[in-house]
């Protein structure tokens, strides 16, 4: 039997998204674009008092603690660094509930002597560390390591890039292309199984590394795909 929560997201794109790590950058990058896209954001930290501070500047949005902000929430981001990954997923083990759904954003680097370096998690990537860790009925798509979360804080940028998702079930990875896409400027691009994800969340080190050298906040664009957006008519998201 389908459970309420992934009934739920089969309807169409979420509209309601809870955020753990919302007030990091990445986190409230994701929330500043959700909410102006009408998506009812709910930003999770620690610190309940540094969400509800955030979630104020914000249309649709609410601020609180982790634990709070996922109950009931049919889509959840993570987007903590990687040397909080393990404590907070650990963390929401204990609250998250079979059906809802887990986009884990997570890059793992480490600073060397030349920049930031990818490594490799036990698991082979951060997502598939995210999902041994999570309970079973718990699923993860992994997605937005190559957006800058300086260009989706700045609503005066505009985006026009792809974001690679990868994830074992198709109807999550559409749950989570309907949400990204809700972003304007962003296509989604469906990247394969879960076990892929780690050759996704490396590029994020060699994007971090072109960016610094041109001073730039550049993302990735795969060519020679077919039109998949909403919008037939265009070849880019609406």
């Amino acid at each position: 039997m389908t459970s309420p929560q992934v009934a739920s997201r089969l309807d169409g794109p979420p509209q309601r998204v809870a955020i753990v790590g919302g007030t990091g950058a990445l986190g409230l990058g994701l929330a500043t674009r959700w909410a102006h896209a009408g998506v009812e954001v709910r930003i999770g930290s620690r610190r309940a008092d540094a969400a509800q501070a955030v979630a104020a500047q914000l249309p649709r949005a609410s601020g609180g603690e982790n634990a709070v902000m996922i109950d009931g929430a049919p889509v959840v981001v993570i987007a903590v660094p990687f040397s909080a990954h393990v404590e907070t997923l650990r963390s929401l083990a204990k609250v998250i509930r079979p059906g809802q759904l887990l986009i884990d954003t997570t890059a793992p680097m480490v600073a060397g002597r030349r920049g930031l370096r990818p490594i490799t998690p036990w698991a082979g990537s951060a997502a598939e560390q995210a999902q041994d860790l999570l309970p079973t009925g718990v699923s993860v798509v992994s997605a937005m390591q190559t957006v800058s979360a300086a260009t989706l804080q700045d609503l005066r940028q505009r985006l026009d890039e792809d974001v690679l998702i990868c994830g074992d079930r198709s109807a999550d990875k559409a749950v989570a292309a309907g949400l990204i896409e809700s972003i304007r400027g962003l296509r989604a691009v469906d990247c394969g199984p879960l076990d892929l994800s780690g050759v996704c969340e490396r590029i994020t080190a060699l994007l971090v590394g072109v960016n610094r050298r041109y001073k730039t906040h550049a993302g990735i664009r795969l060519t020679g795909l077919p039109v998949t957006s909403t919008d037939a008519s265009l070849g880019r998201p609406a």
